[in-house]
Protein backbone atom coordinates (compact mmCIF):
# COMPACT_ATOMS: atom_id res chain seq x y z
CA UNK A 1 0.00 0.00 0.00
CA UNK A 2 1.37 3.44 -0.84
CA UNK A 3 1.26 6.33 1.61
CA UNK A 4 -2.00 8.21 1.45
CA UNK A 5 -3.42 5.68 -1.01
CA UNK A 6 -7.22 5.43 -1.29
CA UNK A 7 -8.97 2.46 0.22
CA UNK A 8 -9.49 -0.33 -2.31
CA UNK A 9 -13.16 -0.85 -3.11
CA UNK A 10 -14.67 -3.67 -1.09
CA UNK A 11 -11.59 -4.11 1.07
CA UNK A 12 -11.97 -7.38 2.92
CA UNK A 13 -9.05 -7.14 5.36
CA UNK A 14 -10.23 -9.19 8.32
CA UNK A 15 -7.29 -9.22 10.77
CA UNK A 16 -8.89 -7.91 13.97
CA UNK A 17 -7.32 -5.42 16.32
CA UNK A 18 -6.36 -7.87 19.02
CA UNK A 19 -5.22 -5.03 21.28
CA UNK A 20 -6.20 -1.38 21.10
CA UNK A 21 -5.29 1.53 23.36
CA UNK A 22 -7.33 4.74 23.50
CA UNK A 23 -5.48 7.70 24.96
CA UNK A 24 -8.12 9.95 26.48
CA UNK A 25 -10.55 7.07 26.69
CA UNK A 26 -12.75 8.74 29.30
CA UNK A 27 -13.79 11.53 26.93
CA UNK A 28 -16.72 11.46 24.56
CA UNK A 29 -14.61 10.78 21.45
CA UNK A 30 -12.63 8.11 23.29
CA UNK A 31 -15.83 6.34 24.27
CA UNK A 32 -17.09 6.54 20.68
CA UNK A 33 -14.03 4.63 19.48
CA UNK A 34 -14.11 2.26 22.43
CA UNK A 35 -17.59 1.20 21.34
CA UNK A 36 -16.28 0.78 17.79
CA UNK A 37 -13.27 -1.37 18.70
CA UNK A 38 -14.33 -3.47 21.66
CA UNK A 39 -15.81 -6.14 19.42
CA UNK A 40 -12.40 -6.59 17.74
CA UNK A 41 -10.35 -7.49 20.81
CA UNK A 42 -9.18 -6.02 24.11
CA UNK A 43 -9.46 -2.25 24.52
CA UNK A 44 -7.56 -0.28 27.15
CA UNK A 45 -8.70 3.23 28.04
CA UNK A 46 -5.79 5.34 29.29
CA UNK A 47 -6.74 8.58 30.98
CA UNK A 48 -5.75 10.72 33.94
CA UNK A 49 -9.38 10.80 35.01
CA UNK A 50 -10.33 7.77 37.14
CA UNK A 51 -13.68 6.12 36.72
CA UNK A 52 -15.64 3.01 35.81
CA UNK A 53 -14.46 1.49 32.50
CA UNK A 54 -16.68 1.39 29.45
CA UNK A 55 -18.28 -2.09 29.36
CA UNK A 56 -16.00 -4.52 27.56
CA UNK A 57 -12.86 -2.45 28.17
CA UNK A 58 -10.20 -2.05 30.84
CA UNK A 59 -8.98 1.20 32.37
CA UNK A 60 -5.52 2.55 33.09
CA UNK A 61 -4.91 5.80 34.94
CA UNK A 62 -1.92 7.29 33.12
CA UNK A 63 -0.58 10.42 31.44
CA UNK A 64 -0.49 9.84 27.68
CA UNK A 65 2.12 12.59 27.27
CA UNK A 66 4.57 10.80 29.57
CA UNK A 67 3.83 7.06 29.48
CA UNK A 68 4.73 5.23 32.66
CA UNK A 69 5.93 1.59 32.47
CA UNK A 70 2.37 0.23 32.55
CA UNK A 71 1.16 2.39 29.67
CA UNK A 72 4.39 1.84 27.73
CA UNK A 73 3.84 -1.92 28.01
CA UNK A 74 0.30 -1.57 26.63
CA UNK A 75 1.49 0.60 23.74
CA UNK A 76 4.26 -1.89 22.91
CA UNK A 77 1.73 -4.60 22.00
CA UNK A 78 -1.05 -2.46 20.56
CA UNK A 79 -2.35 -2.99 17.03
CA UNK A 80 -4.09 0.39 17.17
CA UNK A 81 -3.61 3.48 19.30
CA UNK A 82 -6.30 6.17 19.17
CA UNK A 83 -5.31 9.62 20.46
CA UNK A 84 -8.60 11.19 21.60
CA UNK A 85 -7.23 14.22 23.43
CA UNK A 86 -7.40 18.01 22.99
CA UNK A 87 -4.62 19.74 21.07
CA UNK A 88 -2.53 20.80 24.06
CA UNK A 89 -2.12 17.16 25.11
CA UNK A 90 -2.75 15.41 21.79
CA UNK A 91 0.43 16.40 19.97
CA UNK A 92 2.67 15.27 22.84
CA UNK A 93 0.66 12.05 23.14
CA UNK A 94 1.14 11.28 19.43
CA UNK A 95 4.89 11.78 19.76
CA UNK A 96 5.12 9.67 22.92
CA UNK A 97 2.93 6.83 21.63
CA UNK A 98 4.88 6.49 18.37
CA UNK A 99 8.09 5.78 20.28
CA UNK A 100 6.59 2.78 22.05
CA UNK A 101 4.36 1.20 19.40
CA UNK A 102 5.32 -1.90 17.37
CA UNK A 103 6.04 -1.59 13.66
CA UNK A 104 2.97 -2.05 11.49
CA UNK A 105 0.51 -0.77 14.12
CA UNK A 106 -1.77 2.13 13.26
CA UNK A 107 -1.56 5.46 15.08
CA UNK A 108 -4.79 7.47 14.83
CA UNK A 109 -5.36 11.02 16.02
CA UNK A 110 -8.81 12.60 16.36
CA UNK A 111 -7.90 16.26 16.93
CA UNK A 112 -10.36 18.78 15.53
CA UNK A 113 -7.42 20.93 14.36
CA UNK A 114 -4.74 19.12 12.35
CA UNK A 115 -2.12 21.83 11.70
CA UNK A 116 -0.17 21.24 14.90
CA UNK A 117 -0.36 17.45 14.91
CA UNK A 118 0.20 16.72 11.21
CA UNK A 119 3.99 16.92 11.37
CA UNK A 120 4.26 14.86 14.55
CA UNK A 121 1.98 12.17 13.11
CA UNK A 122 3.89 11.91 9.83
CA UNK A 123 7.31 11.87 11.54
CA UNK A 124 6.26 9.30 14.11
CA UNK A 125 4.87 7.00 11.43
CA UNK A 126 7.93 7.29 9.19
CA UNK A 127 10.51 6.90 11.96
CA UNK A 128 8.82 3.95 13.67
CA UNK A 129 7.26 2.09 10.73
CA UNK A 130 3.67 2.84 11.66
CA UNK A 131 0.50 3.40 9.71
CA UNK A 132 -1.02 6.80 10.42
CA UNK A 133 -4.51 8.20 10.09
CA UNK A 134 -6.17 11.47 11.00
CA UNK A 135 -9.87 11.20 11.83
CA UNK A 136 -12.40 13.88 12.75
CA UNK A 137 -16.01 12.87 13.49
CA UNK A 138 -18.11 15.87 12.41
CA UNK A 139 -20.81 15.36 15.02
CA UNK A 140 -21.34 15.20 18.76
CA UNK A 141 -20.05 11.72 19.76
CA UNK A 142 -23.26 10.94 21.66
CA UNK A 143 -25.11 10.90 18.32
CA UNK A 144 -23.11 7.88 17.11
CA UNK A 145 -21.77 7.08 13.65
CA UNK A 146 -24.94 6.17 11.68
CA UNK A 147 -25.42 8.62 8.82
CA UNK A 148 -22.75 11.02 10.10
CA UNK A 149 -19.74 12.37 8.18
CA UNK A 150 -16.24 11.48 9.36
CA UNK A 151 -13.29 13.38 7.88
CA UNK A 152 -10.39 11.02 7.16
CA UNK A 153 -6.81 12.12 6.40
CA UNK A 154 -4.67 9.21 5.17
CA UNK A 155 -1.11 10.00 6.20
CA UNK A 156 0.57 6.58 5.90
CA UNK A 157 -1.72 3.86 4.62
CA UNK A 158 -1.85 0.14 5.23
CA UNK A 159 -4.15 -2.75 6.12
CA UNK A 160 -4.92 -1.68 9.68
CA UNK A 161 -5.88 1.88 8.79
CA UNK A 162 -8.06 0.45 6.00
CA UNK A 163 -9.63 -1.93 8.51
CA UNK A 164 -10.45 0.96 10.86
CA UNK A 165 -12.11 2.83 8.00
CA UNK A 166 -14.17 -0.27 7.24
CA UNK A 167 -15.28 -0.48 10.87
CA UNK A 168 -16.41 3.16 10.77
CA UNK A 169 -18.37 2.50 7.58
CA UNK A 170 -19.86 -0.70 9.01
CA UNK A 171 -21.03 1.36 12.01
CA UNK A 172 -22.84 3.69 9.59
CA UNK A 173 -20.26 6.46 9.34
CA UNK A 174 -19.80 8.27 6.04
CA UNK A 175 -16.10 8.71 5.22
CA UNK A 176 -15.05 12.01 3.66
CA UNK A 177 -11.38 11.92 2.57
CA UNK A 178 -9.46 15.19 2.96
CA UNK A 179 -5.74 15.93 2.76
CA UNK A 180 -4.44 16.65 6.23
CA UNK A 181 -2.97 19.95 5.04
CA UNK A 182 -6.40 21.09 3.81
CA UNK A 183 -8.36 19.87 6.82
CA UNK A 184 -8.25 23.05 8.89
CA UNK A 185 -9.28 25.34 6.05
CA UNK A 186 -12.28 23.09 5.40
CA UNK A 187 -13.32 22.97 9.06
CA UNK A 188 -12.95 26.75 9.34
CA UNK A 189 -15.89 26.93 6.93
CA UNK A 190 -17.75 23.94 8.36
CA UNK A 191 -17.42 24.80 12.04
CA UNK A 192 -15.86 28.20 12.75
CA UNK A 193 -18.10 30.22 10.44
CA UNK A 194 -21.17 28.14 11.34
CA UNK A 195 -20.82 28.42 15.12
CA UNK A 196 -19.80 32.09 14.94
CA UNK A 197 -22.86 32.83 12.80
CA UNK A 198 -25.18 31.08 15.27
CA UNK A 199 -23.65 32.91 18.26
CA UNK A 200 -23.80 36.25 16.44
CA UNK A 201 -27.48 35.61 15.66
CA UNK A 202 -28.19 35.06 19.35
CA UNK A 203 -26.17 38.11 20.32
CA UNK A 204 -28.11 40.26 17.85
CA UNK A 205 -31.42 39.15 19.37
CA UNK A 206 -30.21 40.15 22.82
CA UNK A 207 -29.05 43.54 21.55
CA UNK A 208 -32.50 44.04 20.02
CA UNK A 209 -34.04 43.42 23.45
CA UNK A 210 -36.13 40.54 22.11
CA UNK A 211 -37.83 38.10 24.49
CA UNK A 212 -36.90 34.46 23.86
CA UNK A 213 -40.32 33.15 24.80
CA UNK A 214 -42.13 35.58 22.53
CA UNK A 215 -39.78 34.77 19.67
CA UNK A 216 -40.30 31.03 20.10
CA UNK A 217 -44.07 31.37 20.07
CA UNK A 218 -44.10 33.60 16.97
CA UNK A 219 -41.15 32.11 15.10
CA UNK A 220 -41.51 31.14 11.44
CA UNK A 221 -39.59 27.97 10.54
CA UNK A 222 -36.24 29.61 9.60
CA UNK A 223 -36.13 31.56 12.85
CA UNK A 224 -37.24 28.52 14.87
CA UNK A 225 -34.44 26.47 13.31
CA UNK A 226 -31.90 29.17 14.19
CA UNK A 227 -33.17 29.36 17.76
CA UNK A 228 -32.85 25.58 18.03
CA UNK A 229 -29.26 25.74 16.78
CA UNK A 230 -28.48 28.49 19.26
CA UNK A 231 -29.98 26.44 22.10
CA UNK A 232 -27.86 23.43 21.14
CA UNK A 233 -24.63 25.41 21.03
CA UNK A 234 -25.15 27.20 24.35
CA UNK A 235 -26.17 23.89 25.98
CA UNK A 236 -22.84 22.34 24.98
CA UNK A 237 -19.42 22.47 26.60
CA UNK A 238 -18.01 26.01 26.34
CA UNK A 239 -14.43 24.76 26.02
CA UNK A 240 -15.34 22.73 22.93
CA UNK A 241 -16.85 25.69 21.12
CA UNK A 242 -14.07 28.03 22.21
CA UNK A 243 -11.46 25.59 20.89
CA UNK A 244 -13.22 25.64 17.51
CA UNK A 245 -12.92 29.44 17.41
CA UNK A 246 -9.44 29.72 18.96
CA UNK A 247 -7.36 26.78 17.76
CA UNK A 248 -8.03 26.69 14.02
CA UNK A 249 -5.38 28.81 12.24
CA UNK A 250 -8.00 29.99 9.74
CA UNK A 251 -10.59 30.95 12.38
CA UNK A 252 -9.91 34.67 12.24
CA UNK A 253 -10.20 34.61 8.46
CA UNK A 254 -13.54 32.79 8.71
CA UNK A 255 -14.98 35.25 11.23
CA UNK A 256 -13.82 38.21 9.15
CA UNK A 257 -15.49 36.69 6.08
CA UNK A 258 -18.69 36.34 8.10
CA UNK A 259 -18.55 39.98 9.19
CA UNK A 260 -17.78 41.14 5.65
CA UNK A 261 -20.67 39.11 4.26
CA UNK A 262 -23.06 40.69 6.78
CA UNK A 263 -21.78 44.09 5.72
CA UNK A 264 -22.59 43.25 2.11
CA UNK A 265 -26.14 42.26 3.09
CA UNK A 266 -26.50 45.61 4.80
CA UNK A 267 -25.18 47.44 1.73
CA UNK A 268 -27.45 45.50 -0.62
CA UNK A 269 -30.49 46.26 1.54
CA UNK A 270 -29.77 49.99 1.30
CA UNK A 271 -29.34 49.96 -2.47
CA UNK A 272 -31.99 49.58 -5.20
CA UNK A 273 -33.61 46.13 -5.31
CA UNK A 274 -31.45 44.96 -8.19
CA UNK A 275 -28.43 44.80 -5.89
CA UNK A 276 -30.22 42.43 -3.52
CA UNK A 277 -31.44 40.29 -6.42
CA UNK A 278 -27.87 40.08 -7.68
CA UNK A 279 -26.61 38.96 -4.26
CA UNK A 280 -29.17 36.14 -4.07
CA UNK A 281 -28.38 35.10 -7.63
CA UNK A 282 -24.67 34.96 -6.87
CA UNK A 283 -25.30 32.72 -3.86
CA UNK A 284 -27.65 30.47 -5.85
CA UNK A 285 -24.93 30.09 -8.48
CA UNK A 286 -22.35 29.27 -5.81
CA UNK A 287 -24.58 26.48 -4.43
CA UNK A 288 -24.78 25.03 -7.94
CA UNK A 289 -26.31 21.56 -8.25
CA UNK A 290 -26.51 21.23 -4.44
CA UNK A 291 -29.13 23.99 -4.23
CA UNK A 292 -32.18 21.94 -5.18
CA UNK A 293 -31.34 18.99 -2.94
CA UNK A 294 -30.57 21.25 0.02
CA UNK A 295 -33.80 23.19 -0.49
CA UNK A 296 -35.75 19.91 -0.32
CA UNK A 297 -33.86 18.93 2.85
CA UNK A 298 -34.75 22.29 4.38
CA UNK A 299 -38.42 21.87 3.54
CA UNK A 300 -38.35 18.42 5.16
CA UNK A 301 -36.65 19.87 8.24
CA UNK A 302 -39.29 22.56 8.56
CA UNK A 303 -42.09 19.98 8.54
CA UNK A 304 -40.55 18.41 11.65
CA UNK A 305 -40.26 21.60 13.68
CA UNK A 306 -42.78 21.54 16.53
CA UNK A 307 -45.08 24.43 17.34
Amino acid sequence: MSEGSPRPAGSAFKAPFARSVILGGRGAVGRLFADLLRGEGTVTLADLRPGVPVPGTSALEADARRPDPRLAAELAVADAVIVALPEEAGVAAVEAAARHMPRGAVLVETLSVKSAVAGALARGAAEHGLEALGVNPMFAPALGFPGRPVLVSRVRGGPRSHRLETLIEDAGGRLVPVEIGEHDRLTAALQVATHAGILAFGGALRLLGADAGALTRAAPPPHRAMLALLARVVSGTPEVYRDVQAANPYAGEARKALADALGRVDEAAREPSGRFDEMLGDLAGWLGPERERLAVECADLFTHLSD
